[in-house]
């Protein structure tokens, strides 16, 4: 890459010139380069990203505040947005997966204590989560157990479930979905806590499969 004093008779630019040479700046100091032509490498491999990459896109877009927040406070401060910090967290876990087992809901942040159990209980139509919390240290207090129940699919499809969020601020700490087709689902849940110097802490999240009948 060379170096340019004077790019298009000393006026700024940068951009492509007749699909030969590109002109640009980099960290201060102006550049010609040749252009070429940007690749688009589909490998099998390479494949498995996008595909996993588009399908956490689309599940965002639909995903209740509740799967939102703990990736709001764990991108705070850092240079990536909320939806940034949940693809980070969740293409390394499904890239290779033709499930949603390994799927994160929450990535644990500012020490938040993990769940100590999670389960649920299939009706018809329905699924019952319940989940419990340690013994917290002095000053720490629950404010609430999320849960979130999502359809199974192959992240490497296109997202055609349902997914709902509620949260019990109650122990035991248990919620009931209702209105479910049948199929099969899988439960997440975390826990929200207020540290002693009042900042919010949310544990990692724990996941189970149900089939509803």
């Amino acid at each position: 890459m060379a170096k340019s004093q004077s790019p298009l008779f000393g006026i700024d630019a940068s951009g492509a010139i007749g699909d030969t040479v590109v002109y640009g700046k980099w960290k201060g100091i102006k550049y010609a380069r040749r252009y070429v032509v940007p690749a688009n490498p589909r490998t099998a491999e390479q494949m498995k990203t996008r595909d996993v990459f588009t399908f956490l896109n689309q599940l965002w877009v639909v995903a209740p505040s509740l799967l939102k927040e703990p990736f709001a406070a764990y991108a705070s401060g850092k240079p990536l947005t909320d939806r940034n910090a949940f693809i980070q967290q969740n293409i390394p876990n499904l890239r290779e997966a033709d499930d949603l087992s390994a799927f994160v809901a929450s990535p644990g942040v500012l020490g938040g204590f993990p769940l100590t159990s999670l389960t649920a209980t299939p009706g018809t139509g329905s699924v019952t989560a319940e989940a419990g919390v340690p013994s917290l240290p002095s000053g720490w207090t629950v404010d609430h157990v999320a849960f979130i129940i999502l359809s199974d699919q192959d992240p490497h499809e296109d997202w055609t479930g349902v997914i709902l969020a509620q949260a019990d601020a109650t122990s035991p700490y248990s919620v009931t979905f209702t209105g479910l087709a049948a199929g099969d689902y899988l439960v997440t849940a975390y826990a929200r806590y207020t540290r002693p110097d009042g900042k919010k802490a949310y544990s990692p999240s724990r996941i189970v499969g149900v089939t509803v009948s």
